[in-house]
Order: structure tokens, then sequence, then C-alpha cells
């Protein structure tokens, strides 16, 4: 089939991109999935294809961001994009006892959850202009709303494609291009976790793909999830800074000289 719906995915070797991958995979779709684990995105295609769906797979890591480029422009030059969906992304939660974020935490972080995104799309955007149609989706986090005491550069980085997302989403408007960020609350994953505080609100990844699904269906400029989780997230950023930080560090249970391990959290790590 020559007419199908092309549909790239980062990070489609498990969670929420492999639920979407799945979700997406029918007869008219070709989905093209990206992600570090050959072994898990084989079998991630192998059931997108039991759905009549055309897979292709790469194995890239998006913080080699020249090769990122050239494989997505290259991609595309053979099946051009008409949605791209920027999921792949990492985590790094302060150590129980108490220190610093190391520096190369930061920088996978950093280089996986922006400059992964970045890279993604800078060779997509001028030619998704010029055909005058398409779609992205970046994943962002509830977190992106008011930075956790637990998480700081992980807050930075989803705050930072939060920004960008939304730019895109104004600039790119008028070339007939929809743009959604996406701000999941906790989702059921290998890097959810990674957190070590409560999950409150937990939902599966299937859940999660069928809301951003619908979502996207509809153009959905902003798609948030879970409530209540997303309306508490919002209501803390709307607060005074000291009062949000207090009830923060309550959540989080942030206490000097480390982080308890029973700390309750109101985001989740994704």
């Amino acid at each position: 089939m020559n007419n199908r719906k092309n549909i790239l995915i980062t990070g489609a070797s498990d969670g929420i991109g492999a639920a979407l991958a799945k979700r997406y995979a029918s007869p008219t779709t070709r989905l093209i999935l990206l992600a570090r684990n050959e072994r898990k995105l084989v079998s991630v295609a192998q059931d997108c294809k039991k759905k009549q769906a055309a897979a292709l797979t790469y194995r890239i890591d998006v913080t080699n961001t020249q090769a990122l480029q050239k494989l997505i422009s290259e991609i595309d030059a053979e099946h051009p994009i008409d949605l791209v969906i920027c999921n792949a992304g990492v985590t790094s939660i302060i150590p129980k006892t108490g220190e610093a974020e190391s520096w190369q935490s930061i920088c996978n972080v950093i280089d996986t959850n922006l400059y992964g995104v970045l890279a993604t799309l800078n060779p997509l955007i001028d030619k998704l202009r010029e055909r005058k149609h398409g779609q992205i989706a970046i994943i962002s986090s509830l977190a992106a709303h008011y930075g956790m005491p637990i998480s700081p550069v992980y807050c930075a980085s989803k705050s930072a494609v939060k920004g960008y997302g939304q730019a895109l989403c104004g600039w790119l408007k008028a070339d007939g291009i929809s743009v959604s960020v996406v701000y999941p609350g906790f989702v059921k994953s290998a890097l959810s976790d990674q957190f070590h505080a409560d999950k409150p609100f937990m939902i599966s990844p299937e859940r999660a793909a069928d809301i951003i699904y619908n979502g996207l269906q509809k153009n959905k400029a902003s798609i948030s999830f879970p409530f209540p989780l997303n309306f508490g997230i919002w209501a803390l950023s709307l607060l005074p800074s000291s009062l949000a930080d207090l009830i923060m560090q309550k959540l989080y249970g942030v206490v000097k000289g480390g982080v308890k391990s029973g700390a309750k959290s109101n985001v989740k790590a994704r």
C-alpha cells in the first residue's frame, strides 16, 4: 500500500512509545520506529505488523544528534512524514542520600530530553512547511508546570520542550501544521520505576496511548492527564511560590541531608 500514513516515533521500544506504535498500527499506517534497544524495537514492530501495519525499525540513540538528523532526512525523503511523535526520554532523580545530580546525569537528561527533540524535528520542519501538511507531538510532562525538588534537571528539560512546542504551535499553524504538547502524569514504565516515591494515579502505557491518540485526532494543542493530577499541578503553579514550595517539600519529603524513601509525589518521571 503506497498511500499509508507515515508516523515516526522516537523511544518506541517501551512504555508510551511502544503503546503508541501499537495504537496507531493499522493497514493504513507505516510506522517508523526509533529507539536504542533493537530487540524490544523489533518485538514492537512485529506486534504492529500483526495488525497489518508496515513497520520500519532503526536502532539509534537520539543523543547522537548528527546521525539522527541525517537518518530522519533520509527517511523523510523516502517516506514523507505525516506525524512525528518525540517521545524518547530519560530521567534523573536526586539520590536518597541527597547529593546533587552528577554532571554525567545532567548532560544525559538534557541531551536526550531536549537536544533529542530538537534534532528530531529540525530536519522535518521546513519539509512539513513546504508540504503544508503534518502533525508534531512532543511528550513533555506534568513536571514541566512546576519544578520538583526531587528531579531538577528532568523538570528543566521538560519545561524547555514545553516552551519549544508552544512556540512551534504558534509559528507553524499558518503552514497547516498541527503541534501538540503532551503532559503525562505517572505512566507505568521502566523509566517511572526509577522514581523512588509514591506514584499516585498511575496509569498503564496503553491507557496513556489512548488519551494521546484521541487528543491528536482532535489536534489538541495541549494534552494533559490524568485528572485530577493535572488540575492539581496546574493549580500549584498559580500559588505564591513560598506556599507552592512548602507543598512540594512536604509532598516529596525533601529534608536536610537527603530525600525520604517514602516521599509522596504528584508527578511522574517520564
